[in-house]
């Protein structure tokens, strides 16, 4: 699907916050059909959408007309108008798409040529399977699907997309996206910095009580409690989120409180990186529990900066768990503007994707022993820059690297780091399960360094049993 920059549009409808959510199930699709608090049914209670959506919000409530007017007018109807470029489902750059489950695109106003073609094989430039990621969500009712794609209001510039999905009656669904410089489409990287800046210890007890709590009162009372604004749970960067098995948001903090109230589903939102997190963050706690890194965003001088961001998560039970998270102590003085030694990144996530991606083909043309030699040599074909790349078997023994010559050999699958995250394994959930992209915090081993640095690492198999990766150094600055 592509989105273009929102037009104004005068005589659109004008939407209402969504409060109610949709009734979600990991069974075939599920009927999303409670309207956005304080309106009422029937379309024509809606007025079009405004002229500008920069905000999930905005592009949930849109959606959910779509929907609405899906489920009340019929299939027939609905598609023929999701198909009219100048009709109310149009708004600038900004378009409702349909969708079935077996991928075949029902409705694409802007692109009619592939209407009726099957899509499901549609990847993006980072080798995500967005219209199958697309499909998997909405068939737990409404949720948020990342990718990157190219932006034609930028010259086609390949950006972070965000795209809401609802299904609509088990067999389609409508969705519709907005781009990472037209919107703020990153609800995950906001924290609540006042107060008191906790640490590790801190968030680990802080969800440890909450889940014992929640154990203890049961699930209703729990989340009642979680997502009472002014409760005694929000304090300061500490906010419980709580999240069903299959992604489903059923508690946010209240810079998100639209994400739980409308029972998003998370399970193939990605983080700034092109991190999945709560499909992260849902493995690990359905192994007892963790930590996964991602990022948090702050301002200063102008400018965004993407902190590494610390999370721990505990499962409630087997149908639910909870978690929560801080910046990392180490960088906690940035927010107020010290920047000194802050590491930034000199490369992009596309030049670490771009590496790994050719040292595979090289593997798989020619075989594991050139590879190795040519992945171990310092001033070998994988070293470009500040950016190389290592090789390690799927039971985490490193096999090649070219200037961390001591870990050759060494197996790091029950290693943690001191933070207690178990990067190896994070590593290969991603790469088996999400988009290959993870974090970490790791020595720059180019220069010989000691001190744990922010890592974007990017993994890919050769085969079964090894597989290739690179890391990206440093923090994002935008």
């Amino acid at each position: 699907m592509t989105v273009r920059q929102f037009l104004i549009v005068a005589s659109m409808l004008v939407m209402m916050i969504l409060a109610a959510g949709c009734i979600q199930s990991p069974q075939p699709a599920v009927n999303a059909t409670s309207p956005p608090a304080g309106t009422t049914t029937g379309v024509s209670a809606y007025p079009s959408p405004p002229a500008n959506i920069t905000n999930t919000t905005g592009l949930i409530a849109f959606v959910h007309r779509a929907a609405d007017y899906a489920r009340e007018n019929g299939k027939a109807k609905a598609i023929a108008a999701f198909n009219n470029p100048n009709g109310s489902f149009v708004a600038g750059n900004l378009y409702i798409f349909a969708e079935d489950y077996n991928g075949t695109a029902l409705a694409e106003p802007l692109e009619p040529g592939i209407v009726g073609t099957n899509i499901s094989g549609m990847t993006d430039s980072f080798g995500t399977p967005l219209v199958r990621n697309l499909e998997e969500t909405a068939r737990f009712g409404r949720g948020f699907v990342s990718y990157a794609y190219p932006n034609p209001g930028k010259n086609a510039t390949v950006e972070s997309k965000l795209s809401v999905v609802e299904d609509v009656d088990g067999t389609y669904y409508v969705g519709a996206g907005i781009y990472a410089s037209d919107a703020d489409i990153y609800p995950s990287v906001v924290l609540n910095m006042s107060g008191k800046q906790p640490g590790v210890d801190d968030l680990v007890t802080y969800i440890r009580n909450a889940t014992a709590s929640a154990r203890a009162n049961g699930r209703e009372k729990a989340l009642a409690t979680f997502n009472d604004p002014n409760g005694s749970t929000i304090r300061g960067q500490l906010a419980v989120m709580a999240f069903d098995m299959n992604g489903t948001t059923l508690a946010g903090p209240p810079y998100a409180a639209d994400v739980a109230a409308n029972r998003i589903n998370l399970i193939n939102y990605q983080d700034p990186d092109g991190v999945d997190t709560i499909r992260g963050m849902r493995e690990i706690a359905r192994n007892g529990g963790g930590f996964l890194y991602t990022v948090a965003r702050v301002t200063v001088d102008g400018k965004d900066i993407y902190l590494p961001k610390i999370d721990y998560m505990e499962p409630v039970n087997n149908t639910w768990w909870l978690f929560a998270g801080i910046i990392d102590p180490a960088y906690t003085g940035v927010v107020t503007g010290n920047l000194t030694g802050l590491p930034v990144r000199n490369e992009t996530r596309t030049e670490v994707y771009a590496l790994v991606n050719e040292a595979v083909a090289y593997a798989q043309a020619n075989g594991k022993e050139k590879t190795l030699a040519a992945i171990d040599n310092p001033h070998g074909p994988f070293v470009r820059g500040n950016l190389s790349v290592w090789a390690e078997s799927t039971d985490g023994t490193v096999l090649a690297d070219p200037y961390w010559k001591t870990g050759i050999g060494k197996n790091f699958i029950d290693d943690f780091d001191r933070y207690g995250m178990n990067t190896t394994k994070v590593g290969l959930e991603a790469m088996q399960n999400g988009t290959g992209f993870s974090h970490a915090l790791f020595p720059d081993t180019s220069v010989n360094g000691t001190t744990l640095i922010p890592k974007l690492i990017y993994q890919k198999a050769v085969d079964e049993s090894w597989w290739i990766g690179s890391g990206l150094y440093g923090v994002e600055v935008r």
